[in-house]
């Protein structure tokens, strides 16, 4: 028999400390919802999941991007319709000045009217902005986390001369500038299409890095309560053997009296 060393108190000491710290890592973790509040928890797997989390934060402003991109086009567009509108009135006015019943009077009337619509056709394609950007031109939008192939550009090109019409414009010149009209609606309504798949490709691409993280770095809570419980048991067992030893301990010492 040994009394210099209990050596049964201090094996129950040590398994006090170490089912103590066990708990209050699941305190931790039952507390903050994270597997990995720190990196100790799990290095390498802290590493991966920051990555992820970057990952879907960058892929989250690109689906931003896109969206704005979406909001610029439908301002384009808008304007782009209110282009043709007026084109279309410009025509119905050349049609009606080049009538071989229509006087003078009802000509210049005609002209003066075509010349106010084209000078207004111009200050909309000269005001119609987005954040102090020209809606019509070659527009290109950051919709990926990389540097390469990670850019969509629209032309959305309208040029002044392609619809302003002269006060002598011909039927054909109206059908000209309607055509460019069209032309940029038409990749306006391009531009808006491809945007909406980049949208919904982004924001679906997020949703399952989100869950990849979410595998490495958040807590089973239903699991880790379960290893609480366990641990929380084991060091009160291991506070009774404690008291244990330290009564044996105890027994030793009355004998000897």
């Amino acid at each position: 028999m040994r009394i210099n060393t209990n050596v049964g108190a201090l094996t129950a000491s040590r398994n006090i400390f170490v089912n103590q710290m066990a708990t209050e890592g699941s305190m931790r973790k039952l507390s903050s919802g994270l597997r990995i509040s720190r990196a100790a928890d799990d290095a390498a797997g802290m590493s991966i999941a920051n990555k992820l989390r970057t990952q879907s934060r960058s892929l989250n402003q690109a689906a931003a991007n896109a969206e704005q991109g979406n909001a610029m086009l439908q301002i384009a567009e808008g304007a782009a319709q209110t282009i043709q509108r007026i084109l279309e009135r410009q025509k119905e006015l050349v049609t009606q000045k080049l009538n071989g019943t229509s006087s003078s009077t009802t000509t210049d009337t005609v002209e003066s009217e075509i010349g106010k619509l084209s000078a207004e056709v111009e200050r909309i394609i000269n005001i119609t902005t987005f954040q102090g950007s020209s809606v019509f031109g070659s527009l290109a939008f950051q919709v990926a986390e990389q540097d390469s192939d990670g850019t969509v550009t629209i032309d959305a090109g309208l040029a002044v001369a392609d619809v302003s019409l002269a006060d002598s414009a011909s039927l054909q010149d109206v059908d000209d500038a309607m055509d460019a009209i069209n032309e940029t609606l038409a990749n306006i309504g391009a531009g808006q299409n491809v945007l909406d798949y980049v949208t919904q490709n982004l924001k679906s691409t997020v949703v399952n890095l989100r869950a990849a993280e979410s595998t490495i770095r958040d807590v089973d809570m239903a699991e880790e309560m379960a290893t609480f419980t366990k641990n929380n048991i084991l060091q009160q067992a291991a506070q009774a053997m404690l008291s244990e030893a330290n009564q044996g301990a105890q027994g030793v010492l009355s004998l000897l009296r």
